[in-house]
């Protein structure tokens, strides 16, 4: 199965909003859609879909992010799925692949991925990747 991997346009929200419910994050199409409108315009995000014939099966998002400690820009990763029925595939490799092609083309000291620590299979994942376990994540709600 070949798949393409692509810049996401708004005419992928449809394919999204189902990979974001799959991933917990329950979305409409519209919803989607304006989010893309949104973060498409400028150049500090990532979103790149894996693509199998007629079919969106992935999405990786990321956004470059100032890291003032040591002076450096980080890429964050703010999301990562793959379709059920098409994981197991090295789908999810391509994707954090051309993500660290936009980090290193932004000049990045590093790629950095939060995970919910229920996710084991995603922490084996990113561990075979080459990342490492380095904090915790806090998070409030505002």
């Amino acid at each position: 199965m070949a798949i393409l991997l692509r810049r996401a346009t708004k005419a992928d929200a449809k394919y999204i909003a189902l990979l974001l419910a799959e991933l917990g994050y329950p979305s409409k199409e519209a919803d989607v859609c304006k989010r893309l409108d949104r973060f498409l315009q400028g150049n500090l995000s990532c979103f790149l879909v894996a693509q199998s014939a007629s079919e969106v099966i992935g999405l990786i998002t990321a956004e470059l992010v100032p890291y003032f400690p040591n002076g450096s820009t980080i890429c964050r990763v703010t999301s990562l799925i793959v379709s059920s029925d098409h994981r197991n595939r090295r789908i999810g490799e391509k994707l954090v692949a051309g993500a660290a092609d936009f980090a290193r083309e932004h000049h990045c000291s590093g790629i950095e991925i939060t995970s919910a620590e229920h996710r084991f299979d995603a922490h084996r994942f990113y561990q075979r990747l080459g990342f490492s376990r380095t904090s915790f994540r806090f998070f409030q709600a505002l």
